[in-house]
C-alpha cells in the first residue's frame, strides 16, 4: 500500500546513527508549520506540529517522539464518508507511527483532543436481500440482538405523533398525539401508553400485542378490521417482557411502517390508508448507568466501566416523518467507553478506555427513517494505550 508524508521542518541540530539496531535519524526537538500525508484511500495532516525527542528509522516506516502536539489536525478518506477536524492534540507520554500488516498504524500511551468535530456520511448498515417466500426455519436476525446495551437506560422520550390516514368511507383524517413516555431499565410501559391516547385518537389508534409483534393499529370505529400503522418484531425475552405490558426500547429498533390497503380507489401510485406518518417535538433524556457493549463496525465498544457511568444526561430534540427529510440535535454530558477494532470508514480504532467530556452537539440528518449524515462536536476527548490504524485491509 503505497505511503507519502510531506512537511517543512525547523530543526537546530540531528544525529545520525548506523549499528546493530539500524539505521535512524534523531532529532532533539522538531517544529513543522505544516505536514500532511496519504495512506492508500486515507489523507490526514495538521499544522504547528511541536516533536521532542524524535526519532526516524530508514529501513522501514517506524517514527517515534517521547512528545508531541499538534494543531488543527484533520483526516478524511476519498469517498467523503468520513471527514475529522480536531483544534488540538496533545500526546504528552509519546506517540509511534509505524507500518503495519494492515496499513499504517499510530499507537501513543496518553492522547487528549481538544474540539473534536467528527462527520460521518450513510448509508449506515446493509440492507438485507429480500427473503424467499418460503416458511421459516430459523428466526430472523433482529437489530435488537445487538443492542442489549440499551437495557440499562433510564429517562423519558416525550414526543408528538401525528398521522394522517384516509379511511375508507370517513376519508382523511389527521390525528395528533402528545406522548410522554417513562424509561425504566431499558423499558417502556406500552399498556400505559395505549391508555393515554386521547378519546378520539384511541377510538381510531390502538396499541396491541400479539406474540412476537407489538404494533399500532388503525380501526374504523363500530365497523372495519384493525390493520397496521407501525409494527415491531420481537425477539423471545421482549416477548415474555411484553406479556407483563412492558417491552424493551432496544425492541423499537426492528420496526416495519406500513403503507396499509384502502377500500377506495387508488388515484396515484403508491396512494393508500397511511399518508404520512411523523414524530415532532421530539424531547428525549436519557442516561446509561451501568456498563454495557455493543458490537459495531466489526468491533466492540465498551460503555462504562470501574463505577463510571457509560452515558450521562443524552438529550435530543427534534422531528422526522416517514417521507422526506428530517433533522434532530442533541448533546451528551459525557461518555466513557472502552473500545476494540471499531471501524469507521477506513480507520480502525482501540483504546483502553475513551472518554468523551461535553459533546456540545449531536446532529442526525434523516431521508424518512433512516439516518444519512451524523456530526458530532465533542469539547474535550482522552484516550488511554490508543492504537489507530489507516487504510486497513478489509476483514
Amino acid at each position: 500500500m503505497p505511503h507519502h508524508v510531506e512537511s517543512d521542518i525547523n530543526v537546530q541540530r540531528f544525529g545520525f546513527t548506523d549499528d546493530d539496531q539500524g539505521r535512524r535519524l534523531t532529532f532533539p526537538r522538531v517544529e513543522m508549520k505544516t505536514a500532511q500525508g496519504r495512506s492508500g484511500p486515507i489523507t490526514y495532516g495538521a499544522q504547528d506540529l511541536l516533536f521532542d525527542g524524535l526519532e526516524g528509522r530508514l529501513d522501514t516506516v517506524r517514527w517515534t517522539a517521547d512528545a508531541a502536539s499538534l494543531g488543527a489536525a484533520w483526516l478524511r478518506d476519498e469517498a467523503g464518508r468520513v471527514d475529522i477536524h480536531i483544534n488540538r492534540i496533545e500526546m504528552s507520554r509519546g506517540v509511534m507511527l509505524t507500518r503495519a500488516d494492515r496499513g499504517v498504524e499510530i499507537v501513543s500511551p496518553h492522547v487528549t483532543l481538544s474540539e473534536m468535530k467528527l462527520a460521518v456520511k450513510g448509508p449506515f448498515g446493509r440492507k438485507a436481500a429480500p427473503a424467499a417466500p418460503v416458511a421459516h426455519t430459523t428466526p430472523p436476525t433482529l437489530r435488537q440482538d445487538r443492542l442489549r446495551f440499551l437495557d440499562s437506560l433510564s429517562g423519558h422520550i416525550n414526543v408528538t405523533v401525528k398521522v394522517v390516514l384516509d379511511l375508507p368511507v370517513i376519508g382523511k383524517r389527521t390525528l395528533d398525539q402528545d406522548l410522554k413516555v417513562p424509561i425504566q431499565e431499558g423499558s417502556l410501559d406500552y399498556r400505559k401508553l395505549d391508555e393515554s391516547l386521547d378519546w378520539l385518537e384511541g377510538t381510531f389508534l390502538d396499541i396491541q400485542h400479539d406474540e412476537d409483534k407489538l404494533a399500532v393499529v388503525w380501526k374504523v370505529p363500530i365497523f372495519g378490521s384493525t390493520r397496521d400503522l407501525v409494527a415491531w418484531r420481537l425477539d423471545q425475552e421482549a416477548q415474555t417482557l411484553a406479556s407483563f405490558g412492558r417491552v424493551p426500547v432496544r425492541s423499537l429498533a426492528d420496526f416495519i411502517v406500513a403503507a396499509g390497503k384502502s377500500d377506495k380507489p387508488k388515484e396515484k401510485k403508491g396512494s393508500g390508508v397511511l399518508q404520512s406518518l411523523s414524530l415532532e417535538a421530539i424531547d428525549v433524556a436519557i442516561s446509561l448507568i451501568a456498563p454495557r457493549s455493543l458490537d459495531v463496525g466489526g468491533g466492540m465498544i465498551m460503555f462504562g466501566g470501574e463505577e463510571q457511568p457509560g452515558m450521562v444526561d443524552l438529550k435530543v430534540t427534534g422531528n422526522i416523518n416517514n417521507h422526506g427529510p428530517g433533522l434532530i440535535h442533541g448533546a451528551i454530558g459525557s461518555i466513557d467507553t472502552t473500545i476494540k477494532d471499531l471501524r469507521i470508514g477506513p480507520a480502525t480504532i482501540t483504546a483502553d478506555r475513551l472518554h468523551f467530556d461535553g459533546l456540545d452537539e449531536l446532529e442526525v440528518v434523516f431521508n424518512g427513517f433512516s439516518p444519512e449524515r451524523v456530526t458530532v462536536v465533542i469539547h474535550r476527548v482522552t484516550a488511554t494505550n490508543l492504537l489507530l490504524q489507516l487504510a486497513g485491509k478489509p476483514s
